[in-house]
């Protein structure tokens, strides 16, 4: 069964959602029509609750990096996302979400990376996919306060949580998603679940796969903090009212 068989004999049990690194949402011009009728395609096969790509360059119609690469939060960027997020939500007819993705480089900028995206949600109507590894990869790799980063984005605009290890190779910091969930992981994702109403958690892992045993025990951790943290949330605005 090839992989599109696969993703429509999915969507019809359980519920499904497509993520793409391909679109380059941060390169300049027109999307690449040839990735983006691919998503559309796919798209209607199987009906997803959202589409999801990074907030990164990966791509010129020259030469594909192969993986998202960090960009200049300015306003001329805001601009070409902005117009680039209403095209894939027009054409696709659902809602875009936007990931942050880990990067060993560090853009100047003349936003922060939370303003940018808040400003983004703002004026595309697309939402967030909160990549907690990726966070904690640059947090280490740059030296930031990631509790701080994640306090700047206003939880309204975020949808979904990628959760995974953080494993480490030749004195840098990797995102490889080959390992069990990061402890400063799941610190600050119970961060983000206690402020956020999020709607979908992935555990991600590519690599290095465990017993079934073994992911099913960090799965039910995972339901086990959405619940808890969600159970937090709505006691605390009930007593707020």
């Amino acid at each position: 069964m090839g992989g599109r068989a696969r993703a429509r004999a999915l969507s019809s049990v359980y519920p499904v959602v497509v993520h793409t690194s391909r679109l380059s949402l941060g390169t300049p011009g027109a999307l690449n029509e040839q990735e983006l009728a691919r998503l559309v395609a796919l798209t209607r096969e199987v009906d997803p609750l959202w589409v999801s790509d990074h907030l990164g360059f990966r791509r010129t119609h020259e030469v594909d990096l192969g993986h998202p690469t960090p960009i200049r939060l300015d306003g001329d960027m805001l601009s070409v996302l902005t117009d680039h997020c209403h095209e894939v939500m027009h054409r696709c007819g659902k809602a875009l979400l936007v990931e942050n993705i880990a990067s060993p480089l560090a853009i100047s900028s003349v936003m922060s990376e939370p303003e940018f995206l808040n400003r983004l949600c703002e004026a595309s109507g697309c939402g967030l996919l909160v990549d907690v590894t990726a966070l904690v990869v640059n947090r280490r790799t740059h030296g930031f306060d990631a509790r701080s980063w994640l306090g700047l984005l206003e939880p309204r605009h975020i949808v979904q949580l990628h959760l995974g290890g953080v494993p480490s190779g030749n004195d840098e910091w990797l995102d490889t998603r080959g390992g069990d969930i990061d402890e400063e992981v799941w610190v600050l994702a119970a961060d983000v679940l206690a402020r956020a109403s999020v709607q979908a958690v992935v555990l991600e892992r590519d690599e290095r796969f465990p017993p079934v045993t073994h992911l099913g025990a960090e799965l039910r951790r995972v339901s086990t903090l959405v619940d808890g943290c969600e159970a937090e949330r709505t006691g605390r605005g009930r007593t707020d009212q």
